[in-house]
């Protein structure tokens, strides 16, 4: 019978019969004052489109110049066009284009962009495929020349929050941004070793016991032990647990050191209500060697403090020395989820991209998205 149900499942998801959407609406710069932008072909050939209607067809650097207004105003041939949206179509196996602006020079994507009017300003969408823009991401996010398993790794954790996040510029037209507001979403991916990896983990998403989507947070470095999710944004989730992590210990974001005049720190105390006078001297605040489940200095949330006065992260201690107030920490980021230097420390060792995220990551599960529907039926 299991058998029977696997040969079924496998059927159908190579049928199609559980069709996912397959790209996603990025919205580029949209927190600059777009005015004006050039579009040019890289590669394809790209079919124009002035509200839906077919105007032209673009080639291998042929070029377009686009000026906002009430309505987007492009010149095509001598001819002026005006039209609330126009759309660039790919209309070959692969299609890149260039896009520049006041902001941003010779910025290549994948795929299609679309373009329309608001407020005077133009609004730039990239229809991407999910795997191209996947790819982009992980390169964003992770970076250069690192192990092939963490770059499957985080490609997992980024389609999985990609898919997860698509109402959440929804009343903008588009699903998600290109900042870190979402993911960081630069350019195509220029890596060929990034992109091979994202295509070799093509469609894998993460769910908990419950199949649903689950929260992909991950952060710089956690210093020595991750934490708990309601220790930092008051939501408890059972896949965000504290777990000790060794593999980051002697990465370069594992401690770090910031000095403060012990007067500021008592201003800022007293700012809060937690002193009333200069004479009092500083409790003593110490959780290096382990973080404590009620992440707290006095009566004030170390997320706060953290926010505050610019820490690097919420794992440290604080040593009078003079006229000082020495902040000694572990870490960088907010500490939940995955631990990238740990993960990639973890990679260079030998474990694969499961044994990676089920080190930070509780009672998930890896599941191909096309499939997700079958097994919560």
């Amino acid at each position: 019978m299991l058998k029977h149900k696997l040969l079924t499942l496998i059927l159908l998801v190579g049928s199609g019969l559980f069709a996912a959407k397959n790209t996603v609406r990025i919205g580029l710069m949209h927190r600059d004052i777009i005015t004006g932008c050039e579009f040019k072909v890289s590669r394809g050939i790209y079919k124009i489109y002035a509200d839906g209607q077919h105007i032209g067809t673009l080639k291998k650097q042929q070029k377009l110049h686009f000026l906002s207004g009430d309505q987007v105003q492009l010149n095509l041939n001598g001819r002026l066009h005006l039209a609330s949206s126009f759309k660039l179509q790919g209309n070959d196996y692969v299609n890149h284009f260039v896009l520049s602006s006041r902001h941003h020079q010779n910025q290549a994507y994948d795929d299609n962009l679309e373009i329309y009017a608001k407020a005077n300003r133009l609004v730039l969408i990239n229809e991407v495929q999910l795997e191209n823009y996947v790819s982009s991401v992980v390169e964003g996010e992770a970076g250069y020349q690192l192990p092939l398993e963490f770059y499957k790794l985080q490609a997992i954790l980024s389609r999985t929050y990609a898919l997860k996040n698509l109402a959440r510029h929804s009343d903008q037209g588009f699903n998600l941004c290109d900042k870190v507001h979402c993911q960081v979403y630069h350019h195509k991916c220029t890596k060929e070793d990034i992109y091979q990896t994202t295509i070799a983990t093509n469609s894998l998403v993460v769910v908990d016991d419950e199949l649903n989507l689950i929260n992909t947070i991950f952060h710089s470095n956690c210093g020595g032990q991750t934490c708990n999710s309601e220790d930092v944004w008051n939501t408890k989730l059972s896949y965000l647990r504290c777990v000790k992590d060794t593999f980051c210990l002697h990465a370069r974001s594992a401690s770090w050191k910031k000095p403060m005049l012990k007067s500021t720190l008592y201003a800022y105390l007293r700012r809060q209500k937690q002193f009333k006078s200069t004479s009092e001297q500083l409790l003593p605040s110490c959780q290096i060697n382990e973080r404590t489940r009620e992440q707290r200095f006095l009566s004030i949330h170390l997320t706060k403090i953290r926010r505050d006065l610019k820490l690097r992260s919420t794992f440290f201690c604080i040593q009078e020395k003079g006229d000082s107030a020495i902040f000694n920490g572990r870490g960088y980021g907010h500490g939940v989820g995955l631990c990238q230097q740990g993960g990639i420390e973890m990679a260079r060792k030998g474990f694969g991209y499961v044994d990676i995220l089920k080190h930070y990551y509780q009672g998930i599960h890896i599941i191909n998205r096309r499939a997700l529907r079958f097994f919560k039926e």
